[in-house]
């Protein structure tokens, strides 16, 4: 049994904006006989193009591909948060930039952490420590965790997951906009991005609606329920650089201070995982995990559960760390 708790929480002072914002997040919490006294607290943040749903993936007919309760189960606090203007958060006006996206996700862990710190966050759920708290970046995800902790540092540990701090790489089977493109990506079982998303044994039901369309999917176009009209920032966002420039996050990666956890699939956007702890040069220790059998979309990876098995693995580690500091 896991309870779940929906929130929205003003972000607009952290956009530096007057315009109202607000970001939603999914707090997964254990059977309250199953919370340790000090649990791990655990944040996740979506690629490009999907929800907060990713990491609560709910599908007719296949159970068990939710992150958020596995880890939940296991005595872990998991929070799910959408970006600015992804799922059920506010769709600016304003020409929001990576930055800012960045501290609006930190605000919202930094106010689920008050909450669970002071006891008002869920009724019932008196005053609790963390053993530790850990962010989690999927993808473009990544980009803004990187950004946000190297700003202003939040979390004993981050998990940066098909994201890499030298350069993410994304091949698809023929260049975007080139001939057969659009044709192709009408179906999610053809789209070129299939080959780097998706392992060859992932059901081909959820390939086709995974990536049918993607990422710009035209009006009336059905979106899955871990989908997003927009990328995080909505169509006003500003971008100094493009996300998947070489060195996008050079300078913040290398300031990181607490430990990072890299994981990526077997075929994923991180050209060179074993490299990755070069980017991380403040980091008091860099984990690389690599996940058999999965492509970048982790969690509908039929060894899904390898990843979320280590991710908890390392968490309980890091946490060990901080109590022996």
């Amino acid at each position: 049994m896991v309870r779940k708790i929906d929130l929205k929480i003003d972000v607009s002072a952290a956009c530096r904006v007057e315009e109202p914002i607000s970001s939603a997040a999914t707090v997964v919490l254990p059977d309250p006989d199953r919370t340790p006294a000090r649990p791990l607290v655990m944040f996740g943040w979506p690629g490009g193009g999907y929800s907060r749903r990713y990491f609560d993936l709910q599908i007719p007919g296949m159970p068990g591909y939710s992150q958020a309760e596995h880890h939940a189960a296991n005595g872990v606090i998991f929070a799910a948060c959408d970006h600015v203007a992804v799922g059920d958060s506010t769709i600016p006006t304003a020409g929001l930039d990576h930055p800012d996206l960045g501290r609006a996700n930190r605000k919202v862990a930094a106010t689920i952490l008050a909450g669970l710190l002071e006891g008002t966050l869920v009724p019932g759920l008196g005053p609790m420590q963390p053993s530790a708290v850990i962010g989690m970046g999927q993808s473009y995800g990544g980009l803004l965790l990187t950004m946000a902790e190297a700003n202003e540092p939040l979390f004993d540990g981050v998990a940066m997951l098909g994201w890499s701090g030298i350069q993410t790489v994304v091949i698809p089977a023929l260049p975007p906009g080139g001939p057969g493109w659009a044709e192709l990506a009408a179906r999610g079982t053809t789209h070129p991005y299939r080959p780097v998303f998706h392992f060859n044994d992932v059901p081909e039901a959820i390939v086709e609606q995974d990536l049918a369309g993607y990422p710009l999917r035209a009006a009336g176009e059905p979106i899955p329920p871990w989908g997003t009209k927009w990328m995080p920032g909505g169509p006003n966002v500003r971008l100094s650089q493009l996300p998947l420039a070489e060195g996008v996050v050079k300078l913040e990666a290398a300031a990181i201070g607490c430990a990072v956890f890299v994981g990526n699939g077997e075929r994923d956007t991180c050209p060179q995982p074993h490299m990755e702890p070069l980017a991380y040069k403040s980091a008091s220790d860099v984990t690389t995990f690599i996940l058999p059998r999965a492509a970048h979309m982790h969690n509908f990876a039929g060894t899904r559960r390898k990843l979320w098995t280590r991710l908890e693995a390392w968490s309980e580690g890091v946490a060990r760390m901080k109590s022996a500091q």
